[in-house]
């Protein structure tokens, strides 16, 4: 019993120190469905560029984190939009670039995995 009335008050000394919401903080709730439309079809164009751009480079001599960041350049301005999504709904700037710099990091892992494959299986079938 005394095990069960010490976790109860635990419980409420917890729920109470819980920070509340306060009215001018940002909750991922309040996107619009509009604004999600655009950051995904922003996405699909960023994860499109990611790709073609990626095969256009198969092949070259070069070293795979140069070509990688080659990509990343060339499709930032793609990426871009996704910001802009972000801060016509006035997401905090913080929130927006943690998920800006995920995404970036997610295709520069994709990216660089398939050129490091693809340089390492024309290492193996000696093509140049």
């Amino acid at each position: 019993m005394r095990l069960f009335s010490r976790a109860l008050i635990a419980g409420i000394l917890l729920s109470a120190l819980m920070p509340a919401y306060g009215d001018d903080e940002w909750r991922g709730t309040t996107l619009s469905d509009r604004t999600l439309e655009k950051v995904n079809l922003a996405l699909v164009a960023y994860q499109g560029c990611v790709n073609s751009e990626t095969r256009a480079h198969i092949g070259e001599q070069a070293d795979s984190r140069v070509l990688t960041d080659r990509v990343l350049k060339t499709c930032e301005e793609k990426l871009s939009k996704v910001k802009a999504a972000f801060d016509g709904e006035n997401v905090p700037g913080t929130i927006s670039e943690r998920y800006m710099r995920s995404r970036r990091t997610q295709a520069a892992r994709q990216i660089l995995r398939t050129f490091m494959g693809a340089q390492a299986a024309q290492t193996v079938t000696g093509q140049p």
